[in-house]
């Protein structure tokens, strides 16, 4: 008894030393793991504490996730109201070109009937101005007629003062007398051409007028449709500076969620981050935890011997199916240093002890498809450790003494495991050797 005390202090100096030692060691240099640690119980609590970080950080992300989801749900609404927007202004740009062409259109018909009114004005007052001239050119006619009766009064002409007498009226005159018959027949003729003229210019100035007249109407009707056309025109400008306000805003809107989701994208990524960061720690913290447990092994190494009896197999008669022996295994490329028992039914089965001795590991923490997950090691000494690991539950304590067939714990699948199973080690001062060199399948 004396013996094994003082191989437990001294198994206790040495596993505090390496755990200080190697704590300094990973510590420095590469940034992980970011805590300070010095035990193995230390180091549990801190991967304990990452897990429940990187669960905080899940959590994170999923309501993240969540907002990101009714972000797109959003910027899909914004974006279909904005392409819905975007088809009323080039239908409302496609009417008002139409609307400019229409207007176009009634403005050279305008400019046409004011030409055409400048032009029948341009007649009218050639018309009138020829016959301002005819009448004037008959004036003067009759005026010069008017001297020759004159001449004929003053020199006394008898003829001429008889017939005038002996007339009724001045064409009277005109006719009777052989001299003014004369005169008639020299200027009849213009005389009566001049009037036809003047009346047919008469005729022409007031067909002329009638149409300015119609033509003024033309006019008024066509500015009229020219408004009427200008007043749509402002309407559909006004509808699409409506719209083109509507397009702004959805793509604020929509650029707004598009940035949000860059921004909760970001953080997701970040939360991410942080949790391989975790991981990261959580692995140099059970790397740290392995080498402990490593030098632990070997510090215990000793001549101590608690059980010299035979080794017992670890599980119940009816778990005896081996889907993976000790040595080379093709699947994993590479030697397995174990025994894998894998029955049907085997989950939750109980483990047991394959000989007494001392619990030096009794590991209850794990990261899901890493490593043996939650596992117990046995020290028994004289250099033998065994191992039991990907248990579903643990039963010891580190430190606690052990019978051969004692239950320490419950058959799992933590850690890397495709399935329950139990994996059994037994090691000879720190090396894997074959089990079955060992303990006898039942």
């Amino acid at each position: 008894m004396k013996r094994k005390t003082v191989s437990k202090i001294l198994r206790s100096t040495a596993f505090s030393c390496l755990a200080c030692l190697i704590c300094g060691i990973m510590g420095t240099g590469t940034g992980i793991p970011t805590r300070a640690a010095t035990t193995q119980a230390e180091l549990e609590a801190l991967i304990q504490q990452n897990k429940e970080d990187i669960k905080d950080l899940e959590d994170k992300i999923a309501a993240t996730e969540g907002d990101i989801a009714d972000n797109e749900e959003k910027q899909g609404y914004y974006y279909s109201k904005l392409l819905l927007e975007q088809e009323s202004i080039d239908l409302l740009n496609n009417k008002l070109y139409v609307k400019e062409g229409e207007i176009a259109e009634k403005e050279l018909e305008i400019a046409g009937v004011e030409t055409v009114i400048a032009e029948t004005e341009k007649q009218i007052e050639e018309k009138k101005a020829e016959i301002v001239r005819l009448d004037a050119q008959n004036k003067d006619n009759i005026y010069r007629f008017g001297q020759i009766i004159r001449t004929m009064y003053i020199n006394n002409t008898d003829d001429v003062i008889n017939v005038i007498a002996g007339s009724a009226d001045f064409y009277d005159i005109f006719v009777k007398t052989e001299m003014m018959q004369s005169a008639s027949e020299m200027n009849y003729e213009f005389m009566q051409q001049l009037l036809d003229d003047i009346h047919q210019l008469e005729e022409d100035q007031a067909q002329l007028e009638k149409d300015v007249e119609q033509l003024e109407k033309d006019k008024a009707d066509l500015e009229q449709q020219k408004k009427d056309l200008e007043a749509e025109w402002t309407l559909l400008d006004e509808e699409k500076a409506y719209a083109n306000q509507l397009a702004a805003q959805y793509t604020s809107e929509y650029n707004n969620i598009t940035s949000k989701i860059s921004n909760l994208e970001s953080l997701k990524d970040q939360y991410n981050y942080e949790i391989s960061v975790s991981m990261s720690e959580i692995e140099a913290y059970e790397k740290e935890i392995d080498e402990i447990i490593r030098r632990a092994q070997l510090a215990a190494s000793n001549s101590v011997v608690y059980d010299n009896g035979e080794w017992q197999w670890p599980l119940d008669p009816k778990f005896t199916l081996i889907t993976t022996y000790f040595g080379y295994d093709p699947w994993r490329g590479g030697n397995h240093g174990a025994i894998d028992v894998g029955n049907g039914g085997i989950n939750g089965a109980n483990i047991y002890a394959m000989k007494g001795g001392e619990v030096i590991v009794a590991k209850t923490t794990y990261t899901p498809g890493y490593d043996y997950g939650m596992y117990v090691v046995i020290d028994h000494g004289n250099g033998y450790q065994s191992l039991y690991a990907h248990c579903s539950a643990i039963y010891v304590t580190v430190g606690q003494m052990v019978n051969k067939g004692d239950t320490i714990a419950a058959v799992g699948s933590t850690g890397w495991s495709t399935g329950p199973h139990l994996h059994f080690e037994i090691r000879k001062d720190g090396s894997r050797v074959d089990p079955l060199q060992y303990v006898a399948v039942p």
